[in-house]
């Protein structure tokens, strides 16, 4: 018991749910690197292959959806440990598997406990610290994120090409291992909420809302330009809209919810959600627009990409940390909207880049791009906590993971269905390995489209600022 009375208890706790946070970030980027020898492995198609990030969006996202309140219930370092251990398992399985289908099986199982891992993480670090430090503590976990997502292509690109894919998932089970021990022996056990007990989950809700997340999912990855009207991923949006439906009329009825509609009455939280839902919508089309202008419009090197986009995660890191320390002392308001303003400017700037633009030109850009991100992302999360009591925590950090996800989701199938719908238009039906070749006329539509993707980005943000801007503000203690 000694070791809950140490004076820096709260770091040493916030540094086991860190690791298990790093290594669970970083397992995505690792995985990701690892998808083409995995294919010649297995001897399969890089669109089966491609499963593997789907299946782990698709699982992580539904996870979300009760994980919240059932770390609740059951409390959160036991509902830690459970998703920490069964991570394992999956790394352990994905190291061992004799087929893909064995492989894909194994990385679902990773992605329920990584999912795990990101509905309770963000609820625990929020109890370790008073309101006063709650932006630096949420600024340090914002850092941890972007240190795994930097780590993540360098650590798997270095371990498949020496040591082949497998390497990726024993490697990520050692790291786990130690936040196991870190887990069990350094957080206190918390004491689950007694008012509610399982009886009265909401299972309906469970049921209708995961199949909601993956059908919608799974409709927009799916997508079918030419042929919508009659493609099976309308037939999946369809069905997906009406479980979101029969999902809303249940929490609505219901006694005890999983997401309460309530809260949105409360001003605070209601623009704190749908700022971080907006500013990721914006955030993901970057994402995925950028490798492919500098690989396929630039023909940069992958090698050189990979150090160019660099720059937008330490800037992140960077950023997440101070804007997180600094918002305790001068409140969360201003860095959301410095942040997210900052990410205006640089959209712009980007939105009117060319073919003489210099790589030191949009490092500069890319790098500002993560500053903002970082700024206003930390003081964004303690403010969706400060709305809530303690014991709903747990929902809260699941909310905040869902929102990024399905942000992020919907951001990059907006942004990819645009740039083809342009390039289409224009007579183009190659890959992204082509666009380096196109004619000047083409050129000029993939630019069109490259501009409308950014500015439109720029209308998400603004939805995002706007109203943080007449959010009347409230005095850190």
């Amino acid at each position: 018991m000694l070791r809950y009375k140490c004076m820096n208890y709260k770091w040493i706790a916030f540094s086991a749910i860190a690791l298990a946070l790093f290594v669970n970030v970083m397992s995505a980027g690792a995985i990701i690197i690892s998808l083409k020898d995995i294919a010649q492995y297995f001897n399969v198609s890089i669109s089966l292959v491609s499963w593997l990030v789907i299946g782990q969006l698709l699982t992580v996202t539904a996870v979300l959806i009760p994980a919240g309140k059932i770390s609740d219930r059951v409390g959160k370092k036991k509902f830690h440990i459970v998703g920490i251990i069964i991570f394992m398992l999956g790394t352990l399985g994905g190291y061992f598997s004799t087929s893909f289908t064995l492989l894909l099986i194994f990385r679902v199982i990773m992605a329920i406990g990584n999912g795990m891992g990101q509905a309770v993480g963000g609820a625990i670090v929020a109890s370790l610290f008073s309101e006063n430090e709650r932006g630096k503590s949420l600024g340090a976990m914002s850092t941890t994120v972007g240190l795994g997502a930097t780590a993540g292509p360098v650590f798997g690109g270095f371990l498949v090409q020496n040591f082949g894919w497998q390497s990726v998932y024993l490697a990520l089970f050692i790291p786990m291992f130690i936040a196991l021990f870190a887990g069990y022996f350094l957080l206190k056990n918390d004491s689950p909420s007694k008012n509610i007990k399982f009886e009265n989950f909401d299972f309906i809700g469970t049921i209708t809302g995961i199949l909601f997340v993956v059908l919608i999912i799974f409709g927009i990855k799916n997508i079918d330009i030419s042929n919508f009207i009659n493609s099976f991923s309308m037939y999946c949006l369809f069905l997906g809209l009406i479980f979101g439906i029969l999902f809303i009329i249940n929490e609505k009825i219901i006694s005890n919810p999983l997401i309460n509609f309530n809260l949105l009455n409360n001003l605070t939280f209601s623009i704190a959600v749908s700022t971080r839902f907006f500013a990721f919508l914006a955030i993901s089309g970057n994402m995925i627009m950028m490798p492919i202008f500098l690989t396929g419009i630039m023909n940069i090197k992958e090698s050189s990409v990979g150090l160019m986009l660099l720059f937008q995660s330490l800037g992140m890191a960077l950023a997440a940390s101070i804007g997180g320390r600094l918002s305790d002392k001068f409140g969360r308001k201003i860095f959301v909207i410095l942040g997210l303003s900052s990410m205006i400017t640089s959209y712009f700037f980007i939105s009117q880049l060319n073919l003489n633009s210099t790589n030191s030109y949009i490092v500069i850009l890319l790098l500002i791009t993560g500053l903002g991100m970082g700024l206003w992302g930390s003081p964004n999360m303690a403010q969706t906590y400060s709305t809530l009591q303690k014991n709903e925590y747990g929902f809260v950090s699941s909310l905040i993971a869902f929102l990024r996800n399905i942000g992020n989701t919907l951001g990059q199938t907006y942004a990819s269905t645009i740039l083809a719908i342009f390039l289409l238009s224009a007579g183009y039906f190659g890959d992204i390995s082509g666009l380096g070749s196109l004619d000047q006329e083409t050129y000029g539509v993939y630019f069109r489209a490259w501009q409308f993707i950014y500015l439109s980005s720029i209308v998400f943000l603004l939805i995002a600022l706007i109203p943080n801007i007449f959010l009347k503000s409230k005095k850190t203690l």
